[in-house]
């Protein structure tokens, strides 16, 4: 990748499709032999079209993220919800890059944008200051990615994931936000 900077902007319907189009990028990628191949390979286009369609044509004030371009062309997006949780802060929902801009340190980048914005929002509104996401538990690149820049592994569950099978999963957090000056 050339050294042209990555721009980011306020995340909107507007941008649906390229939110979609990472999404099946950065899971077919990250979730191969994690979640089931069926799920992977059949219609994820059409699945996450309905859940971005949602989360997006119905985000509230708590609600944001930003979309991140290279050359103009979407690379990464990060979704999140300021004081999701009254013990743990601000849950980042989706963080994705596209694996041919893995290393380039756009996740980084979008998990910086994230806290900045939170932690500006936590002194306005008396708010919680810490961050956190969910990373399944066989995800080790990203674990040892959030773990690089902070993040504790805290506790540990197992759910259902998109592909309708139980995952084990951790909660990763920042007690305090991360990436402060």
């Amino acid at each position: 990748m050339n050294q042209t900077p990555i721009t980011l902007h306020a995340i909107s319907v507007a941008d649906l499709d390229a939110v979609v189009a990472l999404h099946c990028a950065s899971w077919r990628s990250a979730y191969r032999g994690i979640l089931s191949d069926a799920y992977l390979d059949g219609d994820l286009l059409t699945d996450r079209l309905e859940v971005w369609h949602l989360k997006l044509s119905m985000m509230t004030e708590r609600q944001f993220g930003w979309l991140a371009k290279h050359d103009g062309e979407p690379v990464g997006f990060v979704f999140a919800s300021i004081d999701h949780d009254p013990t743990w802060g601000t849950l980042v929902d989706n963080l994705h890059v596209l694996p041919s801009h893995h290393g380039a340190g756009i996740g980084r980048g979008l998990l910086m944008a994230v806290a900045h914005f939170a932690r500006e929002r936590a002194k306005a509104n008396a708010t919680h200051a810490g961050l956190f996401l969910w990373c399944l538990e066989q995800n080790i690149r990203a674990r040892a990615f959030y773990e690089h820049l902070g993040a504790e592994a805290v506790e540990r569950i197992v759910s259902t994931a998109a592909d309708g099978q139980s995952h084990p999963k951790w909660r990763c957090a920042w007690r305090i936000m991360p990436f402060a000056p």
